[in-house]
């Protein structure tokens, strides 16, 4: 009885969702994302708009949360709200690449990353996400190209080496695939795309 009453008076003490400040929603959002209740977290910022709230970055982490709910749809609107908001944003650029690639829309998923690149050369998300882009479309021979670059840039990134073993067993370059993989494998055995890379070839 006494853990009942002790219950009841904490929840009335708590602050419900609709009366909490715009802080205290944010706060609560992110706590929930953490512990890995992405639809709670996400039911916070809903709220948050549903008070009028609308906002650059609102837009950016309704998009996030929408992505990882898998409403990817709504998350690629609510990034391009969010640059909308602020048509220089990096981040939202790149948000919006995560939902458009889990709809495999790679087209538009390249102009997005060659969108960053022009205004931010060089950064390495837009440049590892384009090759990996280029590669689902089926554009073997400038993911390999655009894998080179950023390689070149970041030469231990075994991930990337991965990915242009791949783009070179694509186009029928068994030694110079091989040879990526095994790179990879070298200093990481359990690799899994090296290793499956490494597998078809044999």
């Amino acid at each position: 009885m006494r853990v009942a009453v002790l219950l009841l008076a904490l929840a009335l003490a708590a602050p419900t969702a609709q009366a909490a400040s715009a802080t205290e929603l944010y706060q609560q959002s992110f706590a929930l994302e953490s512990a890995g209740s992405y639809a709670a977290a996400l039911a916070r910022m809903e709220t948050l708009a549903a008070q009028g709230e609308d906002d650059y970055l609102l837009h950016l982490r309704r998009g996030w949360l929408l992505y990882l709910n898998g409403k990817y749809v709504d998350a690629v609107a609510a990034y391009e709200a969010a640059r909308d908001e602020v048509p220089t944003s990096a981040e939202a650029i790149l948000g919006a690449t995560l939902p458009l690639m889990a709809l495999r829309r790679w087209g538009d998923a390249e102009e997005a990353c060659r969108d960053l690149l022009k205004q931010a050369p060089g950064n390495y998300l837009a440049m590892s996400r384009l090759a990996y882009v280029l590669y689902n479309a089926g554009n073997y021979a400038a993911s390999e190209e655009a894998y080179r670059e950023v390689v070149a840039q970041y030469p231990s990134d075994n991930d990337l080496r991965a990915g242009l073993g791949w783009a070179l067993l694509r186009l029928g370059r068994a030694d110079d695939a091989a040879a990526e993989f095994r790179s990879v494998l070298r200093t990481v055995p359990g690799h899994v795309s090296a290793g499956d890379g490494l597998a078809a070839l044999e």
